[in-house]
């Protein structure tokens, strides 16, 4: 199914005619980039599986050998994940605008009137949409594996809301990446690497308190570290532990406030990128 870009040449010169043609350009492209992913049928089955195997691997292969004191280490696991998957919202966002860039499809976009920032603003939000089966998964595996929102409904709601803000600036940093790698395998690598270790050097599958000292530093300081224990305050999840570091003590707003730094740089810096025609 293909979708035509309407956008004759704007005369508009009402700010308020020019924000809802900019938000019909969005909607648009949102839209096409929903409809792609759903041509894709292998690609949402294995976003959808990967939670169920994180779970399994992770919460019964690694975790039985695991200790929480005070804690249920899959209820603790759940929550890490959560947050984990916000990294990797990164990459795929990286490997699509890289594909994009390498087949003409940005160019094509660019030769079009419409809004400059519609094309990633599409793509980002689309990845949220497209995401939301993911999600769902991997909410019913947690609530299989025993996890549940202690600290009511409400914040559990308020707390996913707070990761998908992370998220959305994530898949930011992927658009960026994409703009400027050569070929989607290298958008692929240099956003899955960072990506992988900041997931497992973090608290996501264990407490920083056991970690070697110098380890321990770098987990703490940690973004990700920050975005993790922000979702167990919200989840009424245990910590495992307590860290003396500003961002861990007060991780909601730790992690409320990057990203919305992020969205404020990132987002003109890439539809800068995305002007640009080398």
């Amino acid at each position: 199914m293909s979708l035509t870009l309407t956008g004759s040449v704007r005369e508009a010169r009402d700010p308020l005619q020019r924000l809802a043609q900019a938000l019909g350009d969005v909607r648009t492209t949102t839209l096409r980039y929903v409809l792609r992913a759903r041509s894709q049928p292998d690609v949402i089955i294995g976003s959808v599986l990967m939670p169920v195997v994180f779970v399994v691997l992770f919460g019964y292969v690694f975790g039985s050998a695991i200790h929480l004191p005070g804690g249920h280490y899959r209820t603790y696991l759940m929550s890490g994940l959560f947050a984990q998957t916000t990294l990797f919202s990164s990459s795929s966002v990286a490997v699509a605008v890289a594909t994009d860039m390498s087949e003409g499809v940005i160019d094509r976009f660019r030769t079009l009137p419409i809004a400059r920032s519609a094309v990633l603003l599409g793509r980002t939000i689309a990845t949220i949409i497209v995401g939301l089966p993911s999600l769902a998964v991997m909410i019913t595996c947690a609530l299989i594996v025993g996890w549940r929102p202690a600290a009511g409904v409400p914040n559990a709601m308020a707390g996913f809301a707070l990761l998908s803000l992370f998220g959305f600036a994530m898949s930011w940093v992927g658009a960026l990446v994409g703009m400027h790698a050569r070929s989607p395998q290298a958008a692929d690598g240099l956003s899955m690497l960072p990506a992988f270790v900041l997931g497992f050097v973090s608290n996501v599958f264990v407490p920083t308190a056991g970690l070697p000292a110098w380890l321990r530093v770098v987990a703490q300081w940690n973004p990700l570290s920050a975005v993790v224990a922000a979702a167990r305050q919200m989840f009424g999840t245990p910590q495992g532990g307590s860290a003396h570091v500003w961002t861990l003590e007060h991780p909601v707003v730790t992690t409320l406030a990057m990203g919305l730094v992020l969205l404020a740089v990132l987002i003109p810096v890439t539809v800068r990128r995305y002007t640009r025609r080398d």
